[in-house]
């Protein structure tokens, strides 16, 4: 369907304003028996077939926007706040709408729409322009909504060669009574779509896109993705492709049929993060309806709204629940170490960091490759399993090509007794080899799981602490010593200066024989951006070390975090020149 979305040269009106009402109450002196009150206005049961008047649950999304009617671009935007009510008077077959001070009633003789799939009104005056815009059928579907609908305001003003744009985007209708919520189980929306966006210089985009809604009821968490399609509204011109898309992640109440979360837009002009707040509507969540508003911190504004209709396959929302195969792009730090036939101790020493895959397809089946063409990996099945040294692992052993290869995965959920994780996990991976003389040995330390979406975390404020472990390995040539690490680990994170910072609290225990050591506490910082969490250096006492640790955020909100590291320890600590390579994953205290 296409979109008509009322952008131009416009002169101004008046708003109007509607209210009143009032309650009686029975007298209580002895006379004529008082007339009984008025029988309650039933609620309406549908969107399609409205019989009464009533007041409907709302979300709303809105910005404003300058506009430079010359060039007809944009000149700046913010997103705004405010709630916003919609009330229908079955009377006068009219709608009120209100925010933030203002409100505009749209009656059947303002209508301008010759479409069966939207109700269009428009109302024209001196002082401005409102146009409002209900959609029936989601743009992007066949079947008309039955609970829930999706709308827009705009409010045009103009000054000069200057155009002011309030623009309101919601969703509206018959929600579910908390009583009747879901609290178990999972569920798929099909979404649809609808929004502008305004980035400085360029003309203003409405976008529009179908996409998928996952959520878990008892978890209480859900996720969106849509990819959209832009069109400028002035030229007509559209863009549409990888990158120009809509996502969002959070929580659902636990008391009501609410959810909320953080959302991110991704467009051919600029991108944009904000927050999403919608609900479920019908007498059993069979739809639902959000909107969410958004910015850049440099003038560029996304507002907008989606609706969604039961239907579509779940998405895995977290390690404990996988419903459907999952690939894993999986950050790891590798320490491999060497002797020669015949020479006694380590001969050599080294550390590299990059991507493997780990591809779950069932709860006893899944591959893993380490990423690196020498490392030998494959498809792990039930009958690959062997019994593991520690109980919070579940353990692997297979032979790929003549070469010996064990695997050790940390089990998520309430079964592991020393760190419960819902979103990350991590591994550790081990083979050995030999080339003529040379002996080779390889330690893999890896994270995994289910990251949180790129850049979703951008307009996330205040601060978090999270608190895990770490597992790794170390070996020092001088010494002749090698290690298996363990410890634990701390970041601090800022989400409004989005930054991090923290610290690996590391011990080894000897493997050849050497004395177990503590190797103290090692500190980094680094900065979150819309593109990913930045790698940071280490440093021990102040002084920046050789190393680096990569973090990833896992889960709806960064609930979680993932990552690996590498590090030599420096002159003057116990255990100095040990190379240390490992991972940890902690968990939001």
């Amino acid at each position: 369907m296409k979109v008509k979305f009322a952008l131009a040269v416009l002169a101004c009106t008046a708003l109007t304003a509607c209210g009143g009402g009032g309650t009686n109450s029975p007298g209580t002196t002895p006379g004529p028996t008082p007339t009984p009150p008025p029988t309650p206005t039933p609620p309406n049961t549908t969107l399609t077939d409205l019989k009464y008047s009533q007041s409907f649950a709302t979300d709303a999304g809105s910005s404003t926007q300058t506009l430079d009617l010359t060039t007809k671009t944009v000149i700046t935007g913010k997103p705004t706040a405010g709630a916003l009510t919609v009330s229908y008077d079955a009377q006068s077959n009219s709608y009120t709408v209100s925010t933030n001070g203002r409100s505009q009633v749209f009656a059947p003789g303002d209508s301008i729409s010759g479409e069966p799939n939207e109700a269009r009104y428009f109302k024209d005056g001196t002082a401005e322009r409102n146009y409002l815009t209900l959609v029936k059928t989601p743009y992007t579907g066949k079947d008309p909504t039955q609970y829930v609908g999706l709308g827009y305001w705009q409010r045009n003003t103009t000054s000069g060669t200057q155009q002011n744009l309030d623009f309101v985007a919601f969703t509206y209708g018959l929600d579910t009574p908390a009583a009747n919520m879901p609290r178990t189980g999972t569920a798929a929306f099909t979404i649809d779509v609808f929004g502008l966006a305004s980035f400085p210089g360029y003309e203003p985009r409405s976008f529009q896109g179908r996409g998928t809604f996952s959520t878990d009821f008892g978890a209480g968490i859900f996720s969106a993705h849509s990819y959209v399609t832009e069109t400028e509204l002035t030229s007509g011109q559209g863009t549409s492709g990888g990158g120009i898309e809509l996502t969002s992640a959070g929580n659902l109440s636990a008391s009501k049929g609410t959810f909320s979360g953080n959302m991110f837009y991704g467009g051919a002009r600029g991108t944009a993060g904000g927050q999403l707040s919608g609900r479920f509507y019908g007498p059993g969540a069979e739809e639902l309806g959000a909107s969410f508003s958004g910015g850049d911190g440099n003038g560029g504004v996304v507002s907008g709204a989606f609706t969604g209709q039961r239907g579509g396959q779940v998405d895995n929302l977290t390690l404990t629940n996988l419903t459907k195969a999952q690939l894993f792009y999986v950050p790891f730090a590798l320490l491999t170490t060497n002797t020669l036939d015949g020479q006694a101790g380590l001969y050599s020493v080294s550390t590299y960091t990059t991507s493997g895959q780990l591809n779950w397809l069932n709860s006893e089946t899944f591959t893993y490759g380490p990423g690196l063409s020498n490392l030998p990996g494959g498809q792990f099945t039930i009958n690959d399993k062997v019994a593991s040294s520690d109980p919070n692992f579940t353990a692997y052993r297979k032979t790929f090509n003549g070469q010996d290869v064990s695997l050790e995965l940390y089990r998520p959920g309430s079964g592991n007794t020393e760190l419960a994780l819902t979103y990350a996990s991590l591994g550790r991976w081990a083979t050995s080899s030999k080339s003529g003389i040379v002996n080779e040995t390889d330690r893999v330390y890896f994270v995994y799981g289910l990251e949180t979406p790129t850049g979703l975390l951008r307009a996330k404020t205040g601060t978090a602490n999270y608190a895990g472990i770490v597992y790794g390995a170390g070996a020092n040539k001088q010494a002749n010593a090698t290690y298996d690490v363990t410890g634990s680990s701390r970041f601090a994170v800022d989400f409004s200066a989005q930054s991090y910072s923290g610290a690996l609290a590391l011990r080894g225990a000897g493997t050849n024989g050497t004395p177990s050591i503590d190797f103290g506490s090692y500190d980094f910082g680094g900065t979150i951006m819309s593109s990913g969490v930045m790698p940071a250096p280490i440093s021990k006492g102040g002084v920046t070390i050789a190393g680096e640790l990569r973090p990833v955020f896992y889960g709806p909100d960064g609930n979680e975090i993932g990552a690996t590291f590498y590090l030599t320890t420096p002159t003057g600590v116990p255990g100095a020149g040990t190379t240390i390579a490992g991972a940890t994953v902690a968990r939001r205290q």
